[in-house]
């Protein structure tokens, strides 16, 4: 189903193909901002989770993924991860960097600010 002009809810489903949980609103409404001013595609690398998945790929179970509130952004090369993380900081007040993806969340229970892989 679309979500957004960008996105679709498929790109966010479980990637255990369980088809658990739904992606917040929230979360997908200022993905579509940056992605609008970004003007580039920008590939889900994962989106909500089932606990079993997530566990099965060594993350925590407190994980915001759980509960479909975060999403990871693919991004491999600098100049990309300079672009998303200054159009990311304008939407969100949590960002996890990875070498292969952007962590962004709208956990607000979880503390702000960039955290490192």
């Amino acid at each position: 189903m679309k979500l957004t002009d960008h996105f679709n809810s498929k790109e966010f489903d479980c990637q255990c193909g369980c088809g658990t949980g739904e992606i917040s609103s929230d979360l997908v409404n200022k993905l579509e901002k940056v992605r609008v001013a970004y003007d580039h595609p920008m590939r889900i690398n994962s989106g909500i989770r089932c606990l079993d998945h997530n566990r099965s790929i060594g993350s925590s179970d407190t994980s915001s993924h759980i509960i479909g509130l975060a999403a990871d952004v693919g991004c491999t090369d600098m100049a990309s991860r300079m672009s998303l993380l200054a159009l990311f900081g304008k939407h969100f007040k949590r960002m996890g960097i990875h070498k292969d993806f952007i962590h962004v969340d709208v956990d607000y229970d979880k503390p702000e600010g960039v955290f490192v892989y």
